[in-house]
């Protein structure tokens, strides 16, 4: 993933087949709960209440962020560019995805969604790297690779942040 145009209103990032496929799998997989935060120290009573109403927020909220994420990755056109390799330039093919500020904030807070469930679901490892060791078939390979993806492409949107 890479910056291919910038202009005053969004930055259009090109992606190769694979890294679009990837970040459509990463958002297609299903998602388990996140840890419930503790909102009332005082009342059962209230803290039910309140885990009840901002449980339905949620769900409300993710059925967007899902519609939201669908519409930006299934507008991602196809698209060709040169790239300049050590051996000179050569044709590529992938994807072009424009992101507005917002879209891009968006997209930001979807991936960190993704990675904090991962790492909450591995038992919050620190550091939360993948261990040397993990057999392939481990029940948490799919955490690793979710937490690992979407570390990925975060940390991809924001180095281009820092470079404006």
């Amino acid at each position: 993933m890479r910056v291919h145009e910038r202009d005053d209103e969004a930055t259009s990032w090109f992606l190769s087949s694979r890294e679009r496929n990837l970040l459509l799998t990463l958002f297609s997989r299903p998602t388990e709960p996140r840890e419930r935060a503790r909102l009332s120290r005082t009342s059962e009573a209230l803290e039910q209440q309140c885990q009840s109403d901002l449980s339905g927020e949620l769900e409300k909220h993710r059925a967007e962020a899902r519609s939201r994420l669908v519409m930006l990755l299934g507008v991602a056109v196809s698209a060709q560019t040169t790239i300049q390799t050590p051996t000179g330039p050569r044709e590529d093919s992938g994807w072009i995805l424009r992101l507005t500020p917002e879209d891009r904030e968006f997209l930001l807070q979807a991936l960190n969604e993704l990675r904090l469930g991962a790492w909450e679901q591995l038992g919050r490892p620190d550091p939360p790297e993948v261990p040397d060791d993990l057999p392939p078939t481990s029940p948490d390979i799919l955490h690793w690779w979710s937490l690992e993806i979407s570390s990925r492409f975060q940390s991809r949107l924001l180095s281009e942040e820092s470079i404006e």
